[in-house]
């Protein structure tokens, strides 16, 4: 009989958590922003309902691409950091 071992995860810090969202958050917003100016330039007269439904489908690839962007320059020793909000 053969037994079988279960490998639990260990659970991440907050830290780890919010470096992760902060990560996140960089890749959508410059895979959008990329695309966005793509999209612009292929179609000057189109309308913020054709942007919108043109980026639901090409949302997924964008996102990817800005992640592998990302990890290229994390590996250079680059990193993409939040600023800290400013005071009043």
């Amino acid at each position: 009989m053969a037994t079988t071992t279960s490998k639990t995860k260990a659970t991440p810090s907050p830290e780890q958590i919010a470096a992760q969202q902060a990560r996140r958050k960089a890749a959508r917003v410059i895979g959008y922003t990329s695309w966005r100016n793509e999209w612009r330039a292929n179609n000057p007269e189109g309308t913020p309902e054709e942007r919108k439904a043109a980026w639901e489908t090409a949302r997924t690839g964008a996102t990817q691409n800005a992640r592998k962007l990302l990890r290229s320059l994390e590996k250079k020793g680059l990193r993409i950091v939040a600023a800290e909000p400013a005071e009043a």
